[in-house]
């Protein structure tokens, strides 16, 4: 059965369980077992609800606490181990209804799933330009609360920029993540990075249809 959220579920109270998993565990390898675990029982289809714990944490709990859970994705990052969920690649989308297969989605972590997710028609729909920001922020902040998650995690998208054969990133959205790691390497904000990605997506050289394409994903 594919799970589901409940009509109203209890964010915070997620978000805590999270942290104190991230907290409480003996080891490096625990943590990330755990981690992996919450991610996997929400399944693919509710992998933004994954995200939106990250989300919280970052945005509602304390320094400690966002240390915890970055210092997890430390270990999952060098571990590879990191956890991710399934977009469709760029053009499966297309693909006649029950014709598609796993070799047409690829698994995407947090910060280039949300990319691929706002500058692609990876889903049912776009991810819409406020909710990308805001989402995106939050994550980048969250790992860059520790200085290794965060060079990890740049090292890891450069890695996703150089692998065009993987299918999951169009060259735009490459080009985008490119701006955006250069922005976050040398210390920019979580908002400037996210910026240059903005920018890099929405101002096409391609004029009126860089504007429309912009208006239509509520840039």
């Amino acid at each position: 059965m594919n799970p589901a959220l409940k009509a109203a579920p209890d964010w915070e109270a997620a978000a805590q369980t999270l942290i104190d998993g991230c907290s409480a565990l003996a080891s490096d390898d625990q943590r990330v077992r755990f981690l992996d675990h919450v991610c996997r029982s929400l399944g693919d289809r509710l992998y933004p609800a994954f995200l939106q714990l990250l989300c919280l944490v970052n945005d509602r709990a304390d320094a400690d606490a966002r240390r915890s859970v970055a210092q997890t994705l430390v270990h999952a990052l060098s571990t590879g181990r990191l956890p991710s969920g399934r977009l469709d690649a760029w053009g499966g989308h297309g693909l006649a209804a029950g014709t598609a297969t796993s070799g047409n989605s690829r698994s995407l972590g947090p910060i280039e799933y949300l990319c691929a997710w706002h500058a692609q028609q990876s889903g049912p729909s776009p991810l819409p330009a406020t909710a990308f920001d805001t989402a995106t922020r939050s994550v980048i902040a969250l790992v860059s609360s520790d200085p290794r998650a965060k060079a990890l995690y740049c090292s890891k998208l450069r890695q996703d920029i150089d692998d065009p054969l993987g299918g999951s990133l169009t060259r735009s959205t490459r080009a985008a993540l490119t701006a955006l790691v250069s922005e976050w390497e040398t210390g920019g904000s979580p908002e400037a990075v996210v910026g240059s990605l903005r920018a890099a997506l929405h101002g096409s050289p391609f004029g009126t249809l860089g504007d429309a394409r912009g208006r239509w994903l509520g840039a």
